[in-house]
């Protein structure tokens, strides 16, 4: 069984106040085998989407999240629905239609209570997930925003939601009271991602300037600043050490650790957009972007191990199922894929290279 902790664990800790701009050198022991090349057979089951509108069209999806105990799923796009899949059952028990316009994020709160929903209608819904199976749900929190909301995430213990999209705000919730509880001034007015640190004391945001910026939650105060990438953020997430793993436009991977962003490491460019990107075991990381693949590559040098084929159109959005890897696509699939083949990838075992970077 995939458990969080172990994968994270192996991650080291390295805050620097201020802008800061990052110049790339790459000064490497060796030179790494062609990334990306090698497709990975790992397991797959796929899910598809349900058309339940008139037009019968299935939505393409744009966000996925799998609830803790591996129950339920959450599956959100352009068909402004939120759809629960129940694992045991094999199916999509509810759809719902609260929102008005695209759906382009759902997450569940790492205790698995809460889901929140968010989307190009600037409505905020937080649902109760004891009461998303079979029926009709109501949301127990709802709040809207001046522009479109991108993406949302809770922090450690559930009590704050952060939300980013297109304005200048990285917006705090309270989710005891469902009310605003603060805002934080962002990099640029066009954010895409928005992510807590494991102890919930941090948020970090980024968006279209590239801009990386990191805040303390408890004081407000911007904790770091940098431009990590040459073009727009689309996805972060924080390592329990503390560092940031980002992706976006410019087909780079970064990890940084806000407290000293100039020495990073910076994975091989890869061949599309990144949309997503999730830490998996055994120091792995898997990314989803624009050219329709999974690629999965090692954390600690930045060696590829594979690929991941099989969608047919852009990979949005990445989650975790115990053991198994989770992607959404714009071509109106869910897949499922087993992780349990890493082992045997893991045991062709190479040097550490230096691919960090210096200001």
């Amino acid at each position: 069984m995939m458990k969080r902790r172990n994968f994270l664990a192996s991650l080291t800790a390295t805050c620097v106040a201020g802008p800061l701009t990052i110049h790339y050198s790459h000064a490497t022991a060796a030179a790494p085998r062609a990334p990306f090349g090698k497709r990975l057979n790992w397991d797959c089951d796929v899910i598809e989407t349900v058309s339940h509108r008139s037009d019968r069209r299935k939505p393409v999806v744009t966000g996925v999240d799998v609830e803790s105990t591996g129950r339920l799923m959450a599956v959100v796009g352009d068909d402004h629905a939120i759809g629960i899949y129940d694992f045991q059952d094999q199916s999509f028990v509810q759809h719902l239609d609260k929102h008005t316009d695209w759906v382009r994020a759902a997450r569940f709160s790492r205790d698995g209570r809460l889901l929140a929903t968010a989307g190009n209608d600037r409505q905020l819904f937080v649902w109760d997930s004891n009461d998303l199976g079979p029926g009709r749900a109501a949301p127990v929190q709802a709040n809207r925003t001046p522009e479109a909301i991108i993406d949302l995430t809770f922090n450690h213990n559930g009590s704050l939601l952060a939300t980013v999209g297109f304005d200048g705000w990285l917006r705090l919730f309270d989710t005891q009271t469902g009310l605003p509880s603060s805002k934080l001034a962002c990099a640029c007015p066009d954010n895409h991602a928005v992510a807590f640190s494991a102890d919930g004391q941090q948020v970090a945001a980024g968006g279209r300037s590239g801009t990386i910026r990191v805040w303390d939650v408890d004081s407000g105060d911007r904790i770091a600043q940098y431009k990590v990438h040459r073009q727009r953020v689309r996805t972060l997430e924080f390592a329990s050490d503390g560092r940031l793993v980002s992706g976006g436009d410019d087909q780079r991977i970064a990890i940084t650790d806000p407290k000293n962003p100039s020495d990073g490491q910076r994975l091989p460019r890869q061949a599309s957009k990144l949309y997503a990107v999730k830490l998996l075991d055994n120091d792995l990381i898997a990314t989803g972007g624009s050219d329709n693949k999974i690629h999965v590559s090692r954390l600690l040098d930045g060696s590829d191990v594979g690929y991941l084929e099989g969608h047919t159109g852009t990979v949005s959005s990445l989650a975790l199922k115990s053991d198994q890897l989770v992607s959404g696509s714009y071509d109106t699939q869910v897949r499922i894929w087993s992780t349990t083949r890493q082992a045997s990838v893991l045991n062709d075992a190479r040097p550490v290279l230096n691919t960090s970077w210096k200001k």
